[in-house]
């Protein structure tokens, strides 16, 4: 089943489609409507930005990361053979984007690398002593903090919320050009 929405002068009209049968639905949203949602949206991804960003911060500036470096040293961490197009297409960026924090993680001395003997060109990614325990530093830090939240709000509740980002996400991401295009 798809859903798909057009915006047809300032009314956006959605329909269900099935296999062989379409089944109409038409929901209007008057362009006061959409603007309303979006508003809400940008005040909704603010909040959560900031709160996330500020679960980070301190450990992060602590210790001279980006969120993105200690995400690196995460990985490397908990994975025994990792390179750096590995963590790129995990995180779905460029290799010259994971280059340039595998780079500046090199220059602290947090991570060094090894050739693969099979492929000399193929460098396998490590944590220095420094590496290892900063990113155990920050990570015990961060799961202090998060784990906080979960007393609050309970686990099921941030596994609800976390179910619900993913899904949003993927399908965000399945969105075609076709689809924004209309």
């Amino acid at each position: 089943m798809v859903n798909q929405c057009k915006l047809v002068k300032g009314v956006l009209y959605s329909r269900k489609i099935k296999h062989n049968e379409t089944e109409m639905m038409v929901s209007v949203m008057e362009n006061a409507e959409l603007n309303s949602l979006l508003n809400t949206y940008f005040e909704a991804y603010q909040g959560t930005t900031r709160i996330m960003a500020d679960l980070v911060a301190w450990p992060l500036s602590q210790n001279k990361l980006s969120f993105e470096q200690f995400l690196i040293l995460r990985r490397i961490a908990t994975s025994d053979e990792v390179t750096l197009n590995d963590i790129a297409l995990q995180r779905q960026v460029t290799r010259s984007a994971i280059s340039r924090q595998v780079k500046a993680l090199l220059a602290q001395h947090y991570v060094f690398q090894v050739p693969d003997p099979r492929d000399r060109r193929r460098l396998y990614l490590h944590l220095t002593a420094g590496g290892q325990r900063v990113e155990l530093l920050v990570n015990e830090a961060i799961t202090e903090h998060f784990d906080l939240w979960v007393k609050r709000l309970g686990a099921s509740q941030i596994g609800e919320a976390l179910t619900m980002m993913e899904k949003f996400s993927d399908q965000v991401l399945q969105l075609t050009p076709q689809d924004k295009a209309q």
